[in-house]
């Protein structure tokens, strides 16, 4: 991972969201929906982490790791099965790709950021490399894609090669997405990598797809939205049957109390009023 260059300090990924998310925003009811965890559990397919969001705890471990099919690398057992899937696809489209990189422990990354602030400074650093806690590669859903013997490997140029463009079209259909698109540094926080590709689950690759959401950032924003709606829907729906109680024992209070109810004795008199002035209450003969 790269961090953009435009940027040398905290991304203001959370006003940059606010400022584009109706352009794009889906009906909530097209969503998948989502649970308070899926969107904040390091364990979770939909965490989200970058330069302003670290991992929680910081040195999270996946519970399972799984060797990646051919490679010495590891990730998460339904990201691996994703991620062979589709290089075995793109090798019989004729792309002959191979897995870069995938899981990276917080011990790993500390000891890679740590190398290149000391041989280029810290401003270069995060340039080239996410500081430990908020690299993806930790989350173990993230792999990082390219060609053998390529010279555009692990950089831009990817994109426009036969292998790149196979990826972008296809990652989808196996659940998964490019990370950091073109053009979005200043919300992902980081430079184009079209070789970086992160699981999410078909479901949701697909539903970002379909949302117009261009970042993972801003899809996951949109479910945040949609659930804080539905919270909402359920906390009104959970008042409205007190409500309608309250104002049956405010009918009933005023039946008691006479204010305001015409009670049936009162209508016996208002029925016998003049002209029935000689009508009178009990018989004399």
């Amino acid at each position: 991972m790269r961090l953009a260059s435009a940027l040398t300090g905290t991304v203001l990924v959370s006003a940059l969201l606010l400022s584009g998310t109706a352009a794009f925003a889906a009906p909530a009811d097209e969503l998948p929906a989502v649970q308070s965890a899926q969107l904040s559990k390091a364990s979770s397919p939909l965490a989200l982490i970058n330069p302003t969001t670290k991992l929680s705890p910081e040195d999270y471990v996946p519970a399972k790791l799984v060797n990646v099919a051919g490679t010495s690398l590891t990730l998460r057992p339904e990201a691996a099965e994703a991620v062979e899937a589709f290089i075995a696809d793109a090798r019989v489209a004729g792309h002959q790709i191979k897995l870069l990189s995938a899981y990276r422990s917080y011990q790993r990354q500390a000891v890679l950021f740590n190398k290149y602030q000391a041989q280029y400074g810290t401003a270069y650093a995060e340039r080239i490399s996410a500081r430990p806690g908020t690299s993806e590669h930790q989350l173990g859903l993230a792999a990082d894609l390219g060609y053998t013997n390529s010279r555009a490997e692990l950089k831009a140029e990817f994109g426009q090669t036969p292998a790149g463009l196979w990826i972008a079209e296809h990652a989808t259909e196996y659940g998964l997405i490019i990370r950091y698109p073109q053009g979005k540094e200043e919300i992902t926080g980081y430079k184009y990598e079209p070789w970086h590709v992160r699981y999410v689950g078909t479901e949701h690759a697909q539903a970002m797809q379909d949302s117009g959401a261009d970042t993972f950032e801003e899809y996951h924003q949109l479910l945040s939205d949609a659930l804080k709606a539905a919270e909402a829907s359920e906390a009104e729906i959970a008042v409205e049957p007190k409500e309608k109680k309250s104002e049956k024992d405010s009918e009933k209070e005023l039946e008691k109390s006479g204010d305001g109810v015409v009670a049936d004795e009162d209508l016996l008199v208002l029925r016998f009023l003049p002209p029935y002035r000689d009508w009178g209450f009990g018989f004399t003969e």
